[in-house]
């Protein structure tokens, strides 16, 4: 298969062009705020209503409530089993409950943690690239900027990846430039 190196230099350097333009409209720091708000929301919710408990409430056997002097049998499908005590039975439900509100709080902080580092990550202000010394050809400003870019195309079961170094003036120059490693 014959590739163009004009056509492929020219797609890294759109991918590098629609990726600063990606980064300075906000949306992508939106998604991941509002995404990883709902991963908290879940991890209170599997944390609070999940795994509650009301020490209170006499605990549950066969759907029957039970009473201080009741024995309630479990048989699984394995072939274990036992016969439990109205304590163990509480016993048995604080320990799952427990493993909920462990589930829950653990992926409330992860998600926390990691809307924290998106925010920083994917601020709009922030410049795409990493700064170049040297003035603009075309513009003579010092506005240049350039980061490693990559470009993937995918034909049948291959994938066909051109990748260089881009350099971008501002938009309003437009001068873009590609350079290999």
């Amino acid at each position: 298969m014959a590739v163009d190196g004009g056509n492929m230099a020219q797609a890294v350097i759109d991918t590098a062009f629609n990726e600063r333009k990606r980064l300075h409209t906000g949306r992508s720091r939106t998604v991941a705020v509002a995404v990883f708000g709902l991963l908290i929301a879940l991890g209170f919710f599997l944390a609070l209503v999940v795994g509650k408990s009301d020490p209170d409430t006499p605990p549950t056997c066969d759907g029957k409530t039970m009473t201080r002097h009741s024995e309630c049998r479990i048989w699984s499908s394995r072939g274990g089993g036992g016969t439990y005590s109205y304590d163990e039975m509480i016993d048995r439900r604080e320990s799952s409950n427990g493993v909920w509100r462990a589930v829950g709080f653990g992926g409330a902080g992860v998600a926390a943690v990691l809307m924290v580092v998106s925010i920083a990550k994917l601020n709009p202000n922030r410049p795409w690239g990493k700064p170049v010394s040297a003035a603009c050809p075309r513009c003579r400003e010092l506005n240049l900027r350039e980061k490693y870019t990559m470009h993937s195309v995918t034909r049948g079961r291959t994938t066909y990846r051109y990748s260089g170094i881009v350099t971008l003036c501002t938009p309003a120059c437009g001068f873009s430039a590609i350079r290999q490693r």
